[in-house]
């Protein structure tokens, strides 16, 4: 039987594994980009464009809207992931460390109160580009 211990263990690495695999997914969707955005204008400027189009249009087509969708999903675990992890890091730290990263994080006029708005505002603009990316 598992202790406590080992279980808080365990959920920690569970933790670290997930957040280290959708921060390099997303560094490879960015990469996968670029590489996309390359194809995209090489096929434009081809003398053969006609010839890529008709063996391959299905992929030139395609590939851009799956890229975009995979970005939304990643993107949509990372927020999930931060908000989720919050609370999670939260427990961990000590009151001078949570007071550390406070400190950091607050703007330099203001106050605390524009931190929780910028939060705010950030999480509207996700959800509406992930709205908008559904349709």
């Amino acid at each position: 039987m598992a202790t406590g211990s080992n279980k808080k263990a365990s959920s920690e690495a569970a933790w670290a594994l997930i957040m280290g695999g959708v921060a390099s997914a997303r560094l490879e969707a960015h990469r996968l980009k670029h590489l996309v955005s390359r194809c995209e204008k090489l096929v434009e400027h081809s003398t053969h464009r006609e010839h890529l189009y008709q063996v391959a249009g299905d992929i030139i087509v395609d590939m851009p809207g799956r890229l975009r969708k995979l970005e939304v999903a990643l993107d949509r675990t990372a927020l999930a992931l931060s908000g989720m992890g919050e609370e999670f890091l939260s427990a961990r730290l000590p009151l001078s460390e949570k007071q550390l990263v406070e400190e950091a994080t607050q703007p330099g006029f203001g106050g605390h109160r524009h931190r929780h708005s910028v939060k705010t505002v950030a999480r509207e603009w996700l959800l509406r580009q992930l709205r908008e990316a559904g349709r």
